[in-house]
């Protein structure tokens, strides 16, 4: 459909939608006012017509009724009417005869007597306040209805006739306003098929002729735009070319790595930047490659190495594992998929039995996991290994955990250990053989005395029996100085256990005693009265205090100062941990020395009388516990101080091994 029709069928609904509106109020304001006058003119004639005869009623008068009614139902718009005794009954009545003869139905509104064109209404006959009768009346709605009719018609004429007239000037200025739109489209037409240098002409001064000056600019510009594109897309051709040919630079350099010599880098555009970027993707590229073969040379350095590497991203899965580590840790790496983490390897090897001796696998995991970081600690693996792992956090990389299989190196340590406690004993031997007289001496006097009394028939039971007693106790103290002994010598088992620390400085200073009775030199003991619970081998733990008793001893004994002293002293759960320290009277250690005391092979005492070993163990014992050992001077002497961790609480219900 055409604008010019869309506008006249635009301007016809409009006026149409105005004619409707005013008719209808038209016929609902005539309708209504004609329909309340006749209703309010049926009420007053009821009203006079009631007036009129009630004399009439009250004397029974029918002839006058009927006169009365005669003369009332000659009016055209009277159809009947009915005059009523106080009983009901008919008295009179005139009109037509269809009406007299339907039911009689008061009609509450004009709408109500629009069924049978005549309102019914009816009014009582009253004189003084009493009722004589009822008066019954219809008048006629056809002369409204007939008025109402003729309204519509003549409304409905002017309607047409408004309508054709507004079709006839609507069609006009159709005509006149889109005839500067048809040149419009003509116009559009011609830019559409690539004409833009086309120009329609402008008529008039209102907003078409300015939309047809838009056009002729628009156009205009469109013209010279693409004048400008098409130098534009010509310079970009030109440029397309030098990018095809950097494009195959970038495509030699990916591909196959050799150095080429890169074009344009000299241009100030957008191709010299470009040829500038392929320069720096061929540097990067050759970084690239160099880091690759370091990187295989760093792979293949790691494969060489005896100490298993794994490498965790920082998502928590595997980056990288040496062939040490693929290769002890085969048979729980076949059982996880190619992106496993560290919580499904321990998870794995916990499920294959792997790490013996884990009593609750899901702490002991997370408890791996959480390690602090760069911390040693060791881990036994099914059947026999020892393993000494190392986790570090590395930024940007995730966790570094190395692990070294130190087995070999503990069977050393032990066996050294042993065989320093066993020279300990042999150093012991004569403060033992000392303590032993003691109470066998005891013992010989208390059984001569007892056999020399049978003799001479003078011995009594309860002398006997106190002899007996002291015999009894002086062989209880010989025992325990040998238990000390052989609990001592036992070998060391290679597995960490809870034990109380009281009770082994209690034990060491027994023993330490017997050796150090002989050269007048003095044990001082200072316990807490609460018990300390450690994790740790006891027996390696206390070679340690035993060496450091012994260094002390040898301390004394060069400083030549005569009757020396050694004293323990232990602060438990303090804000470090447990606090042991061991000072002597021994003059103190060469400051020049202080930071070398813990290292291998490093020893004061004379040739043949020192290993160089004991403080090393000793330092490496107490790591293992993870605590500290230190060495300060102090006036007059030697101070080494350990500190060790409380094992918790839960170690702490833990039954204690049997000494």
């Amino acid at each position: 459909m055409s604008f010019r029709l869309k506008t006249i069928f635009g301007i016809a609904l409009i006026e149409l939608t105005v004619m409707a509106v005013l008719i209808g109020i038209n016929q609902f304001a005539l309708g209504g006012s004609a329909a309340t006058q006749l209703y309010q003119r049926a009420e007053a004639t009821t009203r006079v017509f009631a007036n009129t005869v009630a004399d009439a009623v009250i004397a029974t008068d029918l002839a006058t009724l009927d006169a009365t009614i005669d003369t009332a139902v000659s009016s055209e718009d009277l159809t009947y009417l009915r005059v009523r005794s106080l009983s009901g009954m008919v008295l009179s009545q005139g009109g037509a005869e269809e009406a007299l003869e339907a039911p009689f139905v008061r009609d509450a509104s004009f709408d109500d007597a629009r069924s049978d064109h005549v309102i019914d209404i009816d009014l009582p006959i009253q004189v003084a306040g009493t009722k004589f009768g009822t008066i019954e009346l219809g008048l006629s709605t056809l002369a409204v209805e007939k008025e109402l009719a003729q309204a519509l018609y003549w409304n409905i004429l002017i309607a047409v006739i408004g309508m054709s007239l507004v079709a006839v000037f609507g069609f006009g200025l159709g005509t006149i306003l889109t005839r500067q739109l048809r040149w419009l489209r003509q116009g559009a037409l011609d830019v559409a098929r690539g004409n833009l240098d086309s120009q329609i002409e402008v008529k008039g001064r209102d907003e078409l002729a300015d939309t047809a000056k838009c056009f002729n600019y628009m156009a205009q510009t469109l013209s010279r735009d693409r004048r400008i594109l098409q130098d534009q897309q010509d310079e970009l051709l030109a440029k397309r070319a030098r990018v095809e040919v950097l494009v195959g630079c970038l495509r030699d350099i990916s591909q196959h790595g050799e150095t080429i010599e890169v074009p344009d880098t000299d241009r100030p555009d957008e191709i010299g930047d470009m040829a500038r970027a392929t320069v720096v993707f061929q540097n990067a590229m050759q970084a690239i490659e160099q880091a690759r073969r370091e990187q295989q040379q760093l792979i293949s350095a790691f494969d060489q190495v005896e100490e298993q590497v794994a490498i965790f991203g920082e998502d928590g899965q595997v980056m990288f594992l040496n062939a040490a580590f693929r290769s002890f840790n085969k048979d729980i790496l076949a059982a996880l998929p190619d992106d496993f983490t560290l919580r499904s390897f321990l998870e794995t090897g916990l499920e294959q039995s792997a790490f013996p001796g884990v009593e609750e696998p899901a702490k002991w995991v997370e408890e791996q996991i959480g390690r602090t970081h760069g911390v040693p600690r060791e881990i036994r693996r099914d059947p026999d290994r020892i393993l000494l792992t190392v986790q570090s956090y590395v930024k940007g990389i995730g966790i570094v955990i190395s692990a070294q299989d130190i087995t070999d190196l503990r069977h050393s340590e032990h066996q050294l250990i042993h065989a320093s406690k066993l020279a300990t004993l042999g150093e012991m031997a004569t403060g033992v053989a000392h303590e032993l007289n003691q109470p066998l001496g005891v013992i010989r006097m208390a059984s001569t005395t007892c056999v020399k009394r049978i003799d001479k028939d003078k011995a009594d039971l309860e002398y006997l029996r106190g002899k007996l007693v002291r015999i009894g106790e002086q062989t209880a103290r010989a025992s325990q100085i040998i238990n000390h002994m052989r609990i001592f010598g036992r070998k060391a088992e290679g597995v960490s256990h809870p034990f109380d620390l009281r009770d082994s400085l209690q034990e060491m200073s027994a023993l330490a005693r017997t050796q150090l009775h002989t050269l007048d030199i003095s044990l001082k003991l200072n316990l807490p009265e609460t018990s300390a619970i450690v994790l740790g081998e006891k027996v390696i733990f206390e070679q340690v205090l035993l060496n450091l008793i012994s260094n002390a001893r040898d301390a004394i004994e060069a400083s030549e100062a005569g009757k020396g002293e050694i004293s323990i002293t232990a602060d438990f759960a303090t804000d470090q941990g447990h606090v042991i320290e061991v000072r002597d009277t021994g003059g103190g250690i060469p400051e020049d020395i202080l930071d070398k005391l813990f290292e291998p092979f490093f020893t004061t005492k004379g040739p043949g009388k020192g290993t160089g070993l004991g403080l090393s163990i000793s330092f490496g014992t107490i790591r293992d516990m993870s605590g500290m050992i230190s060495a300060t001077n102090e006036d007059g002497g030697a101070c080494f101080r350990i500190t060790l961790p409380d094992a918790g609480e839960e170690l702490q219900t833990v039954d204690l091994p049997a000494a």
